[in-house]
């Protein structure tokens, strides 16, 4: 509860202060926005980090391979990225560059999972006898 509050504080004292400042100075206001990015982010780590520890035990005690549950992780942390990468770029005005890193967190989504994939194409091939 704490981290999304100080990431709140954050987010609003950054888009207080990103309003008064694009008036002067739009490089100033999207270098103060990035630097929100980065502190809200390294909050989010610290929440993730008892998220994945207790997913880690549930994945041991279900006896599943970290082969199938480590993509669909990365690939959280892929879409995350990609929306804040997007979001930023859209605000600054970039939006050509913003759906290019949209596209390039969908691809690497997909390369990401590549691994569950193959796993699923085995299981089959194991069910199909083939």
């Amino acid at each position: 509860m704490t981290g999304l509050l100080q990431a709140t504080v954050i987010g609003i004292v950054t888009v207080l202060l990103t309003a008064m400042l694009k008036k002067n100075s739009h490089e100033l206001a999207l270098l103060l926005t990035l630097a929100a990015c980065v502190l809200i982010g390294l909050l989010l780590v610290q929440l993730a980090e008892p998220v994945i520890e207790f997913l880690a035990k549930l994945r041991n005690i279900a006896g599943l391979d970290k082969t199938l549950t480590e993509p669909m992780l990365k690939t959280i942390g892929i879409g995350l990225i990609t929306q804040i990468g997007a979001t930023v770029c859209s605000d600054a005005g970039e939006n050509a560059v913003a759906r290019l890193i949209e596209v390039c967190g969908g691809i690497l989504a997909l390369y990401i999972s590549l691994p569950l994939m193959e796993a699923v194409l085995s299981l089959i091939d194991t069910m199909s006898g083939g």
